[in-house]
């Protein structure tokens, strides 16, 4: 089962504008192209003579972008240090339109910034330069602020964790209490070690291995996944789950009676897949926007899946547009 276009076209003409809160760890990533024709004489290691440099946004602010590039309008919590990456991100983040009113400037961390070398198309280094752990007094009080303030605008809240301290006990305390007294839908992109800090959400979008580690079970096969997903569920008390399953596509576990304790299986739609950095940000910014926007819980990870079916085929952290998703439900009536 797959939308066809005109319910594309329906859902994401009632995505554009809706408001999706996005707290997380915010982080600038680099790409740095080049072209590989020899092994250094220093270590027996490639040279990569750079040719071009890119800066995108990544982490939460990735996720962000692909809401506004999806026409939602995303509200976006972090932090960051008012140094040479976080002017850098707070440009990005302008060029975009997207508010930068949700971030706290936390003096006591460098704003984190992932590297990426390319050699000829194949992705060779990742260089991290980030300083994990929980905010201090006065930058939690200050998230604790904006969270509040999203939330009394928001139709649907994304935790997009990289554990890096954003996401943090007290500030997962509020989210749950928050999102009860207004009924809001909290979709969490997980990180395993913070496994405790996720109970009570409305679904989280856990990769294969980071479903294996959530649950020390198989998920592999339909049935390991189904198994793993129904003791996920329980444990968290969780009332749905997205399992993204690379080229098997998606598992979706839904508080419906037919999708409950077996998930509805949804192929995959990639047909070349060049990068999948970022793939987890367009799934989940794609199933929450539908969301907000009034969609069930299938249309809604059809559209996910579709989204991410077109971002992997780009190189490098990427977002999907509308206009894009159209054109590719368009060639799927054409076949």
């Amino acid at each position: 089962m797959r939308l066809d276009r005109p319910q594309a076209e329906s859902l994401l003409r009632r995505m554009e504008g809706c408001k999706v809160a996005v707290l997380g760890d915010v982080m600038l990533d680099e790409y740095l192209f080049g072209e590989v024709s020899r092994i250094s004489p220093e270590a027996p290691v490639p040279i990569v003579r750079v040719v071009r440099e890119q800066a995108v946004l990544g982490g939460a602010a990735n996720v962000a972008a692909n809401l506004k590039a999806l026409g939602a309008e995303p509200l976006l919590m972090g932090t960051l240090q008012k140094d040479a990456a976080g002017d850098r991100l707070l440009g990005l983040l302008g060029r975009l339109g997207i508010s930068i009113s949700g971030l706290v400037l936390d003096p006591s961390r460098p704003t984190i910034i992932k590297t990426r070398v390319i050699g000829q198309q194949q992705q060779m280094l990742r260089i991290d330069r980030e300083e994990s752990g929980p905010p201090e007094a006065a930058v939690l009080m200050g998230l604790k602020d904006r969270l509040e303030r999203a939330l009394g605008e928001a139709s649907a809240l994304i935790v997009s964790d990289y554990a890096k301290g954003t996401v943090n006990e007290p500030v997962m305390e509020m989210v749950r209490d928050l999102c009860a007294a207004r009924n809001l839908p909290w979709i969490v992109d997980p990180k395993p070690a913070h496994k405790t800090l996720y109970r009570g959400a409305t679904l989280m979008t856990p990769n294969t291995k980071e479903t294996t580690e959530l649950t020390q079970r198989a998920a592999k096969s339909d049935a390991e996944v189904a198994e793993a997903g129904r003791s996920l569920m329980a444990e968290l008390g969780l009332k749905g789950l997205l399992v993204t399953r690379s080229e098997r596509g998606m598992a979706l576990f839904a508080p419906d009676g037919a999708h409950t304790a077996t998930p509805w299986m949804v192929p995959t739609e990639a047909r070349e897949v060049f990068d999948v950095s970022g793939a987890g940000d367009t799934v989940i910014a794609a199933f929450s926007a539908a969301v907000a926007a009034g969609a069930d819980w299938r249309e809604a990870a059809m559209l996910a899946n579709a989204a991410a079916g077109l971002v992997v085929a780009k190189v490098g952290t990427a977002t999907v547009t509308p206009a894009e998703l159209l054109a590719h439900y368009h060639e799927q009536e054409a076949n």
